[in-house]
């Protein structure tokens, strides 16, 4: 009754300049070593089982404790004292960065999800007990 119909419309969009061409090549760009340490890191997996678990934080304790052991001997070294003021720094030193880590839940955002705070609450138990061992470390020496 007076109506027309709508002419039909196409399905499909009329493709563009760009897409009409062919792509170029990748440019590779020269990677960084960090660049490498990232893409290695992205690429790994968590352990599957409870022994790789344990290998893996007995791997990150080991790794804090020497560079702890490292930073007390450079400490004592550097401020012309006993071993075991150095110890005794550091241990307070890895101790508060384990505090400051795991305190950090105050400012964060809400979109964060549990999986990261646990990460960081489980990192920093780690720190807390090289911290502690830096200390008890400082206390054998100073006994000695």
């Amino acid at each position: 009754m007076g109506y027309e119909p709508e002419p039909r419309r196409a399905r499909t969009l009329t493709p563009l300049d760009s897409e009409l061409r062919a792509p170029e090549p990748p440019r590779h760009a020269r990677v960084t070593l960090r660049g490498r340490f990232r893409m290695w890191r992205a690429r790994r997996r968590p352990p599957q089982t409870l022994l790789g678990a344990l290998a893996l934080g007995l791997l990150r304790l080991a790794i804090a404790g020497a560079l702890g052991t490292v930073v007390a001997l450079l400490l004592a070294r550097w401020l012309d004292r006993p071993t075991q003021v150095g110890f005794y720094l550091a241990g307070a030193a890895v101790l508060a960065v384990a505090f400051m880590s795991s305190a950090a839940d105050m400012g964060t955002p809400y979109y964060y999800d549990h999986y990261e705070r646990g990460y960081r609450v489980r990192a920093s138990f780690s720190y807390v007990l090289v911290g502690a061992i830096l200390i008890c470390v400082a206390v054998v020496l100073e006994s000695v």
